[in-house]
């Protein structure tokens, strides 16, 4: 997909001024990133115009993860996390050196530094009052803002193209999730073929289907297949699920208690039932003292203190302050879903040390010291979602030759009517857009599978065929810089980058009026995000050339000045005494005395 990418060392019609600082900067991008592919280029050429050279290096997913964990990088494209996990969680997770914002924001203009920054990242959390909580939000987002860390792109809109033999689809609140027991079938068979975004990239494998870790999983098949207490709705509205109600209480050492009632009548996969036992059993493995350290990058794994069952099956939470984020982070699609009893290697004796539902080798390179203080025993994927992983097939590539799904036909929330899904592997997305339109395909689901003005053609041209969908702008594209590497740790090089990109001119070419250009880090529908940040980071391109390419002030904006008043009054000295000779030699002196002047003399 970037095969046809075009870099600053290929661009040879630019002219710049001579007075630009010519740097070199390494531009990191994920594969098979579609949208980006399209903008790799446009990027490098607004740049070029200001003596910014840019080294683009396309990586797989793993060298991109290892690019973010070293800070091997000037600038790296990425995305906000979307609902719903802005703006507490995502900025949490800035703490954890994994993260590509871990090494952004290294070096900080003064008195901003990291630490303090993270410190009232914390602190806002453990506020009760919402008016003390959004005036807390709003300084942390100028902050940030002042830094020029970020040049936000445009906002993406999740999209969903659907053959029309389906109907009743509705796009997730939810970035990563695709909603589809609530489809209607109206003609054709009840198995399905789909293509599903992973990640902002075209899918390649489902990974384990573990709901406790992270990549290679994929959060489109946990969501299909496990489920937590409660549910993220429309506008953050937190829903039941496997918990119908819940309490809270305040704690006399501060902390805050937290009682929910489980759903009767939850049967998971293989039919064993839903209760407190199985949801303490998860918790245990999940915030175990040893692997809970790999979930420090939200804040409900360090403020929880206990997790316990009440005589009447309730599951009681404690936490060790009033941490307002709790259900919301109670919603994520993991770690702390749940998993059957049946599918952990000992079953409710599953000692979270010795047994752990971790699978050996995908904690991420950063915390493999983890097993050397357990034994990662993994689990079978049995959740109590509306599918069911029943078949799995991946070649020695990592990719899903076969990866298939099927019903869960006693889901409490209603058998669907999809009866399976097979996931289809594809290696560009010209063959999703050919299947799409043939019918070989019959869903392309979430950012990866298509480019965006392959999917406003879809809409416009060929809505007999499928029916386009559009979640509202859930997550915001963003260019990262690195204050930790050579060049981008001067914030005026940062701001000459944010004004010298022309980002509503190739959004418009690009992406066929589909996204638009944002201003800020996050999408104003998150919590607390909705606030008036300045200065306005908008292309501007002299500014950036001054920033980047200053004029040769040397002598001082004073001293020029004289020089030029000065050169002025000589050349008219000069001219006047040479007016003042010619006159002399034609015998007509300039200060001779007149007719008039004789006569009175």
């Amino acid at each position: 997909i970037f095969d046809s990418l075009h870099h600053t060392d290929s661009i040879s019609s630019i002219t710049m001024s001579s007075n630009c600082n010519e740097i070199t900067l390494d531009f990191i991008i994920k594969e098979s990133d579609p949208e980006m592919a399209v903008v790799e280029d446009d990027i490098a050429n607004d740049l070029s115009k200001i003596g910014i050279k840019v080294n683009t290096r396309v990586l797989n997913a793993e060298d991109y993860a290892a690019a973010e964990l070293d800070g091997d990088y000037n600038m790296l494209f990425t995305r906000s996390w979307g609902a719903p996990y802005d703006p507490h969680s995502y900025l949490t997770s800035w703490a954890v050196p994994s993260h590509v914002e871990y090494s952004a924001i290294g070096e900080l203009e003064p008195p901003l530094t990291r630490d303090s920054l993270l410190d009232m990242i914390n602190k806002v959390q453990l506020e009760s009052d919402p008016i003390t909580i959004s005036n807390k939000w709003e300084e942390i987002h100028q902050a940030i803002h002042s830094q020029a860390i970020f040049l936000p792109l445009w906002g993406t809109r999740v999209p969903y193209v659907l053959n029309r033999r389906f109907g009743g689809f509705t796009p997730s609140p939810q970035t990563y999730s695709y909603p589809l027991d609530s489809v209607r079938i109206f003609s054709g068979p009840k198995n399905v073929t789909v293509a599903p975004g992973a990640g902002g990239s075209l899918f390649k494998s489902v990974g384990p289907a573990n709901p406790h870790q992270y990549f290679p999983n994929q959060l489109f098949a946990q969501n299909w297949i496990y489920e937590g207490l409660v549910g993220y709705g429309q506008d953050g509205e937190i829903t039941p699920v496997l918990a119908t109600k819940w309490t809270d209480k305040d704690l006399p050492n501060g902390g805050r208690q937290y009682t929910f009632t489980l759903r009767e009548g939850v049967k998971f996969h293989d039919g064993s039932d839903w209760n407190c036992d199985v949801a303490k059993l998860n918790f245990d493995h999940v915030l175990s003292e040893t692997v809970k350290q790999r979930h420090q990058w939200y804040g409900t794994p360090k403020q929880l203190t206990s997790w316990t069952c009440s005589d009447q099956g309730e599951f009681i939470l404690e936490t060790k302050d009033k941490f307002y984020p709790l259900l919301q982070e109670l919603t994520y699609i993991r770690p702390l879903t749940f998993a059957a009893a049946t599918a952990f290697a000992e079953g409710l004796d599953s000692d979270p040390d010795k047994h752990n539902s971790c699978k050996s080798g995908d904690f991420g390179s950063k915390w493999a010291f983890l097993e050397d203080s357990i034994t990662c025993a993994g689990l079978e994927p049995i959740g109590t979602g509306p599918f069911k992983l029943v078949k799995q097939e991946t070649n020695d590539d990592g990719v899903d030759i076969e990866a298939v799904f099927a019903r869960h036909d006693q889901y409490w929330g209603g058998k669907p009517e999809i009866e399976h899904m097979h996931l289809q592997y594809y290696e560009n997305t010209e063959d999703v857009e050919r299947d799409l339109l043939s019918g070989d395909l019959d869903m392309a689901l979430g950012i990866g599978p298509l480019e965006a003005k392959q999917i406003q053609k879809l809409k416009f041209y060929h809505s007999d065929i499928v029916d386009v969908r559009h979640s509202d702008v859930l997550q915001h594209a963003i260019l990262v810089m690195n204050t930790n590497a050579e060049h981008t740790n001067n914030i005026k090089t940062r701001q000459a980058i944010i004004h010298g990109i022309d980002k509503a001119r190739f959004i418009e070419g690009e992406f066929a009026g589909l996204e638009q250009p944002v201003s800020q880090l996050l999408p104003y529908s998150a919590p607390y995000c909705d606030v008036d940040l300045s200065p306005k980071w908008a292309y501007d391109f002299e500014k950036a050339e001054l920033l980047n390419c200053p004029e040769d002030d040397s002598l001082g904006g004073g001293a020029i000045a004289g020089i030029v008043v000065a050169a002025a009054v000589l050349a008219g000295l000069i001219g006047l005494v040479a007016r003042m000779y010619q006159r002399e030699k034609q015998g007509k002196p300039m200060f001779a005395p007149s007719d008039e002047d004789k006569e009175i003399a």
